[in-house]
């Protein structure tokens, strides 16, 4: 989906993240099982760089999905 369709539609985001890395990602995760609003923004490269000091795991956020 393009910006240009995001501007249009409205959406209230709780978050916005940018950055679809394991670090995006995991907040991503903790923040959809919190049941808030996420918008993830990612550029769409592929990237297999490693993430410095996210810490965490995807997953190990020790909460059940609500």
């Amino acid at each position: 989906m393009s910006l240009g369709k995001l501007e249009g539609m409205g959406n209230v985001w709780d978050c916005v993240i940018v950055g679809g890395g394991a670090a995006g990602l995991s907040a991503a995760l903790v923040l959809g099982r919190a049941r808030r609003r996420v918008l993830l923004v990612d550029a769409g490269n592929q990237s297999n760089l490693a993430a410095h000091g996210i810490g965490g795991l995807l997953g190990s956020d020790g909460r059940p999905p609500a």
